[in-house]
């Protein structure tokens, strides 16, 4: 790898890495959902500190070229990341569930108080 080419990565892990911290901050995003982020830009950290390490580490594999292994590493981050969203969208879902449940509860209590109050 190209010394330019790992500066450029380097900076765009930097600016990876400013942009979660950012988003953290302005509290656009929570600290447990953002630990996903913070390791998947510790990988990419890695991969630009030390390059020749993902070479060995796809030979060990079996693949013969690294950007294969790249894209399997890409791959699985975004398997992962999708996998912590959904999870996210799920409970998400079964809360607004239990909302609007409850509301409807709430709803009928008062139609019942108005309907004694009426007559």
């Amino acid at each position: 790898m190209s010394e330019v080419l790992r500066y450029a990565l380097g900076a765009g892990v930097l600016a990876y890495f400013v942009l979660v911290v950012y988003f953290l901050k302005r509290r656009l995003i929570d600290l447990k959902y953002s630990l996903v982020w913070l390791l998947a830009g510790i990988c990419m950290a890695c991969m630009v500190l030390w390059p020749n390490a993902l070479s060995s580490l796809m030979g060990a594999f079996g693949i013969t070229v690294p950007v294969n292994g790249l894209f399997l590493v890409s791959i699985g981050f975004v398997f992962v990341i999708l996998m912590s969203l959904t999870s996210i969208v799920s409970k998400q879902t079964d809360r607004i569930k239990q909302l609007v449940q409850h509301q409807a509860l709430l709803e009928q209590r008062i139609r019942e108080l108005e309907k004694k109050e009426g007559k």
